[in-house]
């Protein structure tokens, strides 16, 4: 495993938005079958995106040939990803205001199992942080791994890495049936409230990381 994959592996394990829409759905009436086909939806996009940007990027001396591209991409990319943490940030919800809950959540309280695909699915390719860390993970693995199989291997880790935030909420709810909601309730609450101070500082994070691997080269 490439040494820059693991922070990006671990970032996007800690990602709260698709950990806060996880807990919404282990509430529905079918929580575990809609837990798990959200994780599937959620760990396939991870390999099917990151999979895309290694063939697209290609490898080794193809990879050379596009350094300067990909470095303008990157940095273009992270100072995108400062500029969304700047703007969550300054639309949060005041202290003692309640927040506003959003329409996107509503909808996952009422899920089915193919919905619930589809949600852990558009998470990683509709939202722009989880989308940039699968393509710098790609990016990553193109550059350390040339063999096909190595960069596969690599992959499947960044993705199983990648999704231990949402597994450890589901372990829970397999293992303790029904005896979890309070738990889950509990933690559903907690993100919803504090969920966008550690989404802005992901963002930040991560679009920092993008701006100075990119003028570093």
């Amino acid at each position: 495993m490439p040494a820059e994959l693991l922070p990006l592996a671990v970032a996007t394990a800690a990602s709260p938005l698709p950990l806060l829409m996880l807990l919404v759905v282990l509430l529905t009436p079918q929580a575990v079958l809609n837990g798990l086909a959200f994780a599937v939806g959620w760990t396939g996009a991870l390999l099917v995106v990151g999979t895309v940007a290694v063939v697209v990027v290609g490898t080794g001396a193809a990879l050379d040939q596009h350094r300067g591209a990909i470095a303008a991409l990157e940095a273009l990319v992270g100072l995108a990803l400062l500029y969304l943490a700047v703007r969550q940030w300054n639309s949060r919800p005041r202290i003692g205001r309640e927040a506003v809950v959003p329409g996107w959540l509503m909808m996952a309280d009422r899920c089915t199992p193919w919905g619930a695909l589809g949600m852990g699915a558009v998470l990683v390719v509709g939202n722009p942080k989880n989308l940039a860390l699968t393509v710098a993970a790609a990016g990553a693995v193109a550059r350390a791994s040339p063999a096909p199989a190595d960069a596969l291997r690599a992959l499947l880790l960044f993705a199983a890495v990648g999704s231990a935030g949402v597994a450890v909420p589901l372990v829970l709810r397999i293992a303790l049936g029904t005896r979890a909601v309070g738990t889950l309730s509990t933690w559903r609450r907690w993100l919803a409230a504090h969920g966008t101070p550690g989404a802005c500082a992901l963002l930040a994070v991560v679009g920092g990381l993008f701006v100075v691997r990119a003028v570093t080269g």
